[in-house]
């Protein structure tokens, strides 16, 4: 294991030749294909190892995995002080495009391996942990499939209480001493490397200054959307759960069909405008039909085969992880990988054969198509336009699969039903996944951005937190929480270091692409029933697209793909116009006022505790992104 002091000493000799001088293209094209060769070899290997712990959390893969990962660092740390040799002024876009993402500034003492231990703790905390019966400590449920289970379908208050209370006492209370090192750490790598903070450092990515307005604009324009939703969701609750909810408050968030409030979808059941039209879950056709694994990847990949795109490789299935094992720990989340040879893709996930991970396959083989047509690029090439594009091309092939016509023309609904009703159904379906995620996302950067500048003070992250969850997403903690606890983290994203405005962004683009694609395969039907299976002309505009990865920058690829340059909600709003204008008729006929009062919490008296209209009016109008960001 190269020791730091080792590594250092190394770097000084590098840096004596450091004068940023060498303005010969040539001599930068050479340094660049070696890079890239070199590259190409450390990644591989680190990212074999991090596969390996990921699907067998041992300590002795745990460290390998570590070791690999100082192996990146020192390689990184190398380039960066060798591409400070030159000076790009006068190089082609492409060469300095390359420059701009290689190489990472060399920290001194032991900041790399400190940050390796750090996130390897707080994933291996997220990963396996539990939350046990209480009267039996030995029978336990992990997150897949157990807790996501009773989160998914129970209609019990209490238990899911106990659960969702249970999964952040396992986790989140036990990563938060940890996500404070992590915070100090990313913070003196990302101003190593010349940037404010990390959270400076992830919106530079999207490579715009205007980049977090930009978002919270985007809000202001679909936050009426989203309003109406919460209304009506609130009211389906209150019939469930009577008063324990207030029908001119924000939402229990431990009611709300996931672990974390995220996705609304589990909750269309109870919320189903017409229910006696056809039912749009497919389960339980796909469990009449003896659906298997293996046969769901094979449906998507037949989708994405109609379309003209890539096959998967040839030792894909040998080499995935497509359910879980029941030998070992693993990370069940579900992820897409890239091997960095061009050759070596795989899917980890602990799939059920349902319509909600039949749905995610198609995401998860989004990803894998789009690793694929970029991977003729140089290395540090080869990622998404931004990381929103990159989660939107799953999901825009995902919206296709959903739609009836397509759940339809592969045998899983007998007929495609054909009113306004239904379309209020299927439109409120998707509203309760891509309108009630986006406030979600939204405030998990918001908050992570702010902590990571320190507007947000370190013994106040959880208060804040949920100050503005409250405010903004219209959901608080069932029950009072501390400052021992750090609820944000009780998420894969969170506890594993990846940046959750991707999300947001990517539930505006992918609508977007869908737009695009469906123009071009001729398809004229409203946008919420374009089903593009079998277009050629769809799929060879998707390709051009994906074969750029980030050579260029994103309003380039969007421009291609679009004919616009700047991430629009027009096509997000145009999808949901029928279901809104619904919303607002079914609302107003109920006698529920789109918004809530921000100071109610669960255990005071509900549905009677309706606060008054000029109040709740005032909530609706005056909390706005913009003003909640002064914290006092």
């Amino acid at each position: 294991m190269l020791r730091p002091a080792v590594f250092l000493t190394f770097l000084a000799v590098l840096s004596c030749a450091q004068d940023g001088t060498n303005n010969n293209l040539d001599d930068a094209r050479r340094f660049l294909d070696d890079y890239n060769t070199r590259a190409q070899v450390v990644w591989n290997t680190y990212v074999k190892a991090s596969w390996n712990y990921d699907t067998n959390l041992t300590d002795h893969n745990e460290q390998l995995l570590a070791e690999k990962s100082l192996a990146l660092t020192v390689f990184e740390a190398e380039a960066y002080v060798n591409k400070t040799k030159f000076n790009t002024t006068g190089f082609p876009d492409d060469v300095i495009r390359q420059f701009n993402y290689l190489g990472s500034a060399p920290q001194e003492g032991d900041v790399a391996e400190r940050l390796q231990e750090t996130l390897s703790e707080m994933g291996k905390i997220y990963a396996v942990g539990e939350v046990c019966e209480p009267d039996d400590p030995s029978n336990c449920y992990e997150l897949e499939p157990g807790l996501t289970e009773i989160m998914a379908t129970s209609r019990d208050y209490e238990e899911r209480l106990w659960v969702w209370l249970g999964w952040r006492d396992a986790v989140s209370k036990a990563i938060r001493p940890h996500y404070v090192t992590y915070v100090q750490l990313k913070n003196q790598i990302a101003r190593a490397n010349g940037y404010t903070d990390y959270g400076d450092q992830w919106r530079w990515k999207y490579e715009t200054d205007t980049f977090e307005q930009d978002m919270l604009d985007i809000w202001e324009e679909v936050k009426p959307f989203y309003l109406e939703l919460h209304a009506y969701v609130r009211r389906k609750l209150y019939d469930v759960y009577g008063d324990k909810i207030n029908l001119r408050g924000p939402l229990p968030e431990h009611l709300l069909g996931d672990m974390w409030g995220r996705f609304w979808t589990n909750l269309y059941s109870l919320a189903i405008p017409y229910p006696d039209k056809p039912n749009l879950d497919v389960t339980p056709a796909m469990l009449e039909q003896n659906y298997t694994i293996m046969r769901m990847y094979e449906v998507s990949e037949d989708f994405f085969g109609s379309l003209g795109l890539l096959p998967l490789p040839s030792h894909f299935f040998e080499l995935s992880m497509l359910e879980r094992p029941k030998d070992r720990p693993v990370a069940c989340h579900a992820t897409a990988w890239d091997f960095y040879d061009g050759q070596d893709f795989r899917i980890r996930m602990c799939t059920k054969v349902d319509m909600t991970d039949l749905l995610t396959i198609h995401h998860e083989m989004g990803h894998t198509q789009y690793q694929r047509q970029y991977a003729h690029l140089p290395l540090v090439l080869r990622d998404g336009a931004n990381d929103a594009f990159h989660e939107a091309v799953g999901e825009v092939l995902a919206l296709s699969a959903a739609t009836p016509q397509h759940l339809h023309a592969i045998g899983l609904m007998d007929t495609v039903p054909d009113d306004p009703e239904a379309d209020i159904n299927f439109l409120l379906f998707k509203a309760l996944d891509k309108i009630a995620t986006l406030p979600f996302s939204l405030v998990q950067d918001l908050w992570r951005w702010r902590a990571f500048s320190g507007e947000i003070p370190q013994d106040e992250w959880n208060k804040k937190y949920w100050e503005m969850k409250a405010e903004i997403v219209g959901v608080v903690p069932p029950v009072e929480r501390g400052e021992d606890q750090l609820d944000i983290t009780s998420i894969f994203h969170v506890a594993n270091d990846f940046d959750m405005i991707r999300y947001y962004a990517r539930t505006i683009i992918e609508f977007q692409f869908q737009k695009a694609m469906c123009d071009v395969a001729g398809i004229t039907d409203p946008l919420y029933k374009c089903d593009i299976y079998n277009s050629r002309p769809a799929g060879a505009k998707l390709a051009d697209m994906l074969r750029l990865g980030r050579s260029s920058p994103w309003p380039d690829a969007m421009e291609m793909m679009t004919g616009q340059r700047k991430m629009l909600a027009g096509s997000w709003k145009v999808y949901f116009q029928p279901l809104y204008e619904w919303l607002q008729e079914k609302n107003r006929e109920n006698g529920d006022e789109p918004g809530w009062d921000v100071t109610w919490r669960p255990g005071v008296s509900s549905a009677t505790a309706a606060t008054p209209t000029a109040i709740l009016l005032l909530v609706v109008t005056f909390s706005s992104v913009t003003g909640l960001l002064v914290f006092t």
